[in-house]
C-alpha cells in the first residue's frame, strides 16, 4: 500500500479512536527500516503529532506477540479462506473484532469483555488534532542517533534521499552525520571526529507532512 494511503487511513483511526498514546511496530516499512538506518517519513509523521514509536527488535516477533496472536485468533475467525473479496474480508474483521472486544468473555478477568477491562478500546481520551503538529519533535529525535556514510569518489555521500558534497579530499572515506536540532542542520565529522561541513536539512512540518524530503 502507498506510503499516502497508509497516512490517510491512520487519519481516519485517529478521528474515530483518538490519537495514540504511542504505536509499536516492527522494522519494515513504511514504519520502520530493515537496514536500521533512518527514520522513514511515515514515522517521523507520526513523532512530529507527538505519537512516539517505539520499534521491535529485528527478527523477535516476540517483541509483539499479543499482535502476532490476535492476528492468528482473527484469521481464524474471519475463514479468510472462505471470504469472497477484500471487501467481505474487511466487513467480517470488522465484526470478529467487534465480537472479540465487546462480547467475548475473557475466564481470567472474571468473564469480563475486554472493552469492560479495557475502556480506551473505544477512545484513547486524546482527540485528534492536526494543529499539533511540532517539527521540533522530530528534530529532537534524530538528534539522538549518528549515522556513518563513505564518501564516493566524486567527494559525495547521500543521507535522506539527497545528496552532500562534502570535496574530493575526502574520497573514500567514511564520514559521521548528526543533525543539530536547534538550527535543523546536518553537521558532519571527519574519521577523526573532526567537523568538517554542514549542510541545511530538508526537514520542514510541510516536507514531512508531505512524507517527502527529496530535493
Amino acid at each position: 500500500m502507498p506510503v499516502k494511503e497508509v497516512q490517510r487511513e491512520l487519519i481516519t483511526v485517529f478521528k474515530v479512536w483518538g490519537r495514540p498514546k504511542w504505536i509499536k511496530v516492527d522494522n519494515g516499512r513504511p514504519f520502520g527500516d530493515p537496514q536500521m538506518e533512518v527514520a522513514p517519513p511515515l514515522a517521523l509523521w507520526l513523532i512530529c503529532l507527538g505519537i512516539p514509536i517505539i520499534w521491535n527488535r529485528p527478527r523477535r516477533p516476540q517483541d509483539n506477540a499479543k499482535v502476532e496472536r490476535s492476528q492468528g485468533v482473527l484469521a481464524n475467525w474471519t475463514e479468510v479462506d472462505k471470504c469472497k473479496d477484500t471487501f467481505d474480508l474487511q466487513i467480517r474483521l470488522w465484526e470478529q473484532a467487534h465480537f472479540h472486544n465487546c462480547h467475548f468473555p475473557i475466564r481470567r478477568w472474571e468473564n469480563k469483555k475486554r472493552v469492560e477491562v479495557f475502556p480506551g478500546l473505544h477512545f484513547t481520551g486524546r482527540d485528534w488534532d492536526p494543529l499539533d503538529f511540532d517539527l521540533q519533535r522530530a528534530l529532537d529525535f534524530l538528534s539522538k542517533g549518528t549515522w556513518e556514510r563513505k564518501v564516493s569518489q566524486n567527494g559525495q555521500f547521500q543521507h535522506y534521499g539527497n545528496r552532500f558534497n562534502v570535496g574530493k579530499p575526502y574520497s573514500r572515506q567514511r564520514v559521521s552525520i548528526r543533525i543539530c536540532p536547534k538550527d535543523n542542520l546536518w553537521k558532519v565529522y571527519d574519521e577523526n571526529a573532526q567537523f568538517m561541513k554542514e549542510f541545511p536539512t530538508n526537514f520542514s512540518e510541510k516536507t514531512i507532512w508531505n512524507l517527502d524530503f527529496s530535493i
